[in-house]
């Protein structure tokens, strides 16, 4: 059987959904998008960078310590990548390398915004910021595998589609944060983990998954519930995690705010000590986190005031030395099930959850 592929839009987003066999969907998924992952990974800025710090010795180690225990322990997800790889006629081992460039150290501290809240009604919301050079390429993604609940998420084609704000069919959404991490962990990738992530039933389990799975990098997770409107931040770095579950404001951007001192392998903004490094932009980021920290809270917030929060306060026109667009800003009302996405230079747009599975 041949993987279906549908292509249409939403909310000006570029909607492809692929149905069929695990294999058979990532094959036809590379091969539907194969000029764009051409592009995306071929353009890549730090590609060049990356292919000779994997030749040598010491970036051979290097990606070896992330992608041996990735085999191991995401086979599935490893396989994901091959098959993506293959559909879209590029080299493997590159586009393993992008989906790992997180996982190796480095100095960039840049990435997206999160808020949430949790009260009588609940909502999480998402900035899914990139870079310039990807706009008008974030694609709206739904993979439908045979026997798994279907998933949803915002895919940059050449990545695993794991790394952004994501729908599942289970009752759970989510965005993602970019964590560096200066020295990381012998530990899977940070991608295959995220992409795991997908199958988990309900938000406790998430949580568990996240903390029985360390990554070699880090995200932030903020992991909202349909049928309870529990909301949870789980920070996952060099190996370690951290969850929280606070209400009734939740807010995330690209430091550590759990994993603090005792975590001397990745970039926080709380207790830049203790071998902490202090990494790229973090001072954006934490900029950025104290807008969102400091909000004046409404009595009983609607969709509306976080789109509008997400759109103006932090919003990310890659403007001076900030090098990152705000792409699409998206809220989910866990309460009434439904998503509104705005993608950028285009109005928002509100529909039922149940459009997206």
């Amino acid at each position: 059987m041949t993987a279906r592929v549908v292509e249409d839009e939403l909310a000006g987003l570029r909607r492809l959904t692929v149905s069929g066999e695990r294999a058979e969907v990532f094959h036809a998924l590379g091969a539907a998008a194969a000029s764009e992952v051409r592009e995306i990974l071929t353009g890549l800025p730090e590609g060049e960078a990356l292919r000779r710090f994997a030749a040598t010795p010491a970036g051979h180690a290097a990606v070896e310590r992330v992608l041996a225990p990735t085999r191991g322990r995401h086979p599935e997800e490893y396989r994901d990548a091959l098959e993506l790889a293959a559909g879209a006629g590029i080299d493997p081992d590159f586009l393993l390398l992008a989906n790992l460039r997180g996982d190796l150290g480095g100095d960039d501290g840049v990435g997206c915004s999160d808020l949430a809240w949790r009260g009588s009604s609940s909502f999480l919301a998402h900035n899914e910021d990139g870079a310039p050079a990807l706009d008008g390429r974030l694609v709206l993604l739904t993979l439908a595998v045979d026997g798994e609940a279907a998933v949803t998420v915002q895919w940059y084609p050449g990545f695993l589609p794991c790394n952004t704000f994501v729908v599942t069919g289970h009752g759970l959404a989510w965005g993602i944060n970019h964590i560096q991490v200066a020295r990381p962990a012998a530990a899977p990738g940070r991608h295959f983990v995220a992409r795991g992530l997908q199958r988990q039933p309900d938000l406790d389990s998430a949580v568990r998954y996240l903390t029985e799975n360390p990554s070699a990098g880090g995200f932030a997770y903020t992991i909202g519930e349909f049928s309870t409107g529990r909301i949870v931040t789980v920070e996952a770095a060099a190996g370690r995690t951290a969850s929280v579950e606070e209400q009734p404001l939740l807010w995330h951007t690209n430091h550590l705010r759990y994993l603090t001192d005792d975590t001397p392998t990745a970039t926080t903004a709380e207790t830049p000590t203790g071998g902490v490094r202090d990494l790229g932009h973090r001072e954006e980021s934490v900029a950025r986190g104290k807008v969102l920290g400091e909000l004046p809270l409404p009595e009983s917030p609607d969709a509306r005031w976080f789109l509008d929060v997400l759109t103006t306060d932090v919003y990310r026109s890659a403007v001076g030395d900030d090098p990152l667009l705000t792409l699409c800003t998206s809220v989910v009302d866990l309460t009434s099930g439904s998503v509104t996405f705005q993608a950028r230079g285009n109005a928002p747009a509100t529909f039922p959850v149940d459009v997206l599975s």
